[in-house]
């Protein structure tokens, strides 16, 4: 009988673990494709922090082909600044306790160098063109010190976070061709220069998850190709973040709109790039 048995079971390995084995086998099959939606679903996952979201690490496209010029000051013409673009020029979702960037860029040039804003949530480049086709910048809105903005030598144009529907499947969304965002963004920067303004392009913040900020790194990079195509310099707010404390998230909970922290951050950078301290 001895002899049966081994032949039937050569190893000796208990008929119980077998079995087991096989449970583990068929439980591992059903779990797999939690598994992998589990896996496949962990980019979206926001970056949360206590008081907000942190920005996830991305490479600069900051490009300067030459030294940018410190804004002229007063409000005679071509003095000033002014920005166009989404919510973020609009400071959307920060809540009443922040400040847009455009007023704390404002601020850090001393109040002497009157910034203008002109910010809609949800806009693409071309909604930005369209509402500027064929106008100027006269008499524009003088943030903090109520008067008009004469003809601002400098544009600021930030574009390209709605471009990208970043939301992915999250939201009903279509992102624009980067072949009609990129020709957009040159038509713009041929409208102001031709008005005798100045052109600097904001590439688009990365945000607060790996698969938000893969969405947006084509825009990003896409703003720098018509930067390094038309000699425009193209500041990147990946760089204001990397000047800020890591420990404090830039991003509110969407982990797509700028909080007061990041909004002070990206404002205060960008005074430094235009207008360098001295000493």
């Amino acid at each position: 009988m001895t002899q049966i048995a081994r032949r039937r079971n050569p190893r000796g390995v208990a008929p119980g673990t077998i079995a087991l084995t096989r449970a583990k086998v068929i439980a591992l099959a059903a779990a797999a494709p939690l598994l992998g939606a589990a896996a496949w679903l962990w980019p979206e996952v926001p970056h949360w922090r206590p008081g907000g979201t942190a920005s996830t690490q991305a490479s600069s496209v900051t490009y300067l082909p030459r030294p940018l010029a410190c804004p002229a000051s007063g409000t005679g013409p071509r003095t000033g600044i002014a920005i166009i673009g989404d919510s973020h020029v609009a400071g959307g979702r920060m809540g009443e306790e922040g400040t847009p960037f455009g007023a704390v860029l404002e601020s850090a040039l001393g109040g002497e160098v009157p910034v203008m804003l002109s910010g809609i949530g949800g806009g693409t480049a071309a909604d930005g063109e369209r509402r500027w086709r064929g106008r100027d910048l006269g008499r524009g809105r003088d943030l903090g010190r109520g008067r008009d903005l004469a003809r601002p030598g400098l544009v600021i144009l930030a574009f390209g976070t709605n471009d990208a529907a970043p939301r992915g499947w999250l939201r009903d969304k279509t992102p624009v061709a980067l072949t009609d965002f990129k020709a957009s963004l040159t038509r713009q920067i041929t409208h102001w220069r031709t008005r005798g303004h100045d052109v600097v392009l904001l590439a688009p913040p990365p945000g607060g998850s790996a698969a938000i900020t893969g969405r947006l790194e084509p825009y990003r990079m896409a703003t720098r190709e018509v930067g390094e195509a038309l000699g425009t310099a193209v500041l990147d707010p990946a760089d204001s973040f990397a000047a800020c404390p890591s420990a404090q998230p830039v991003l509110v909970r969407d982990a797509l709109h700028l909080n007061a922290r990041g909004h002070q951050c990206l404002g205060t950078w960008l005074a430094h790039q235009f207008c360098p301290p001295t000493g």
